[in-house]
C-alpha cells in the first residue's frame, strides 16, 4: 500500500473512533444530577459503572492519541515534507524527464500501431479481393 492511502486508512480509521467513542460516552454514560433540586429519576438502564466507564473512557483516549501519532509518523513519511524547496525542485526536475520520455516511448507505440493496423488492413483487403476474385471466376 503506499504512503498516500495509508494516511487515508488511517484518517478514515479514526474518524470511525471518534464517532464510536461518541457513541459509547453517549449511550453508557450515568445520567448526573445538574442541580440539588432536580433528581435524576430514572437512571439509564444500559450506563456502565463509573469506574468501568471511566477505566474505557482511558482507553478509548489511548487509542486515539495512537493512531493520531501514527497519522503524523505517515504524514512525515510523505515525500516532500522534509525536503527543502531546491531537492522538491529537482525531484520534480527529474519527474518531468521520465514524464516526458514515457510519453516519447507512448507516442512511438502509438505509431507503431497505427502502421500495424494499416498493415493488417491492407494484408485484409488483399485477401477479401483475392476471394472475391476466385468467387467471381467460378460462377462465370
Amino acid at each position: 500500500m503506499d504512503r498516500l492511502t495509508q494516511l487515508q486508512d488511517a484518517v478514515d480509521a479514526m474518524a470511525r473512533m471518534f464517532t464510536n467513542s461518541i457513541y459509547y460516552v453517549h449511550e453508557k454514560s450515568a445520567m448526573a444530577a445538574l442541580s440539588d433540586n432536580i433528581p435524576v429519576i430514572h437512571p439509564k438502564v444500559q450506563a456502565d459503572p463509573p469506574d468501568i466507564f471511566q477505566q474505557n473512557m482511558k482507553e478509548l483516549v489511548s487509542d486515539i492519541v495512537k493512531k493520531g501519532q501514527e497519522i503524523d509518523r505517515l504524514i512525515e513519511a510523505l515525500p516532500g515534507i522534509s525536503r527543502t524547496e531546491e531537492e522538491q525542485i529537482e525531484q520534480l526536475s527529474l519527474l518531468e524527464e521520465e514524464n516526458a520520455k514515457a510519453n516519447q516511448e507512448y507516442e512511438k507505440a502509438v505509431a507503431d500501431t497505427e502502421s500495424l493496423m494499416a498493415e493488417i488492413t491492407q494484408a485484409l483487403r488483399r485477401i477479401t479481393d483475392e476471394q472475391s476474385k476466385q468467387i467471381y471466376e467460378k460462377s462465370n
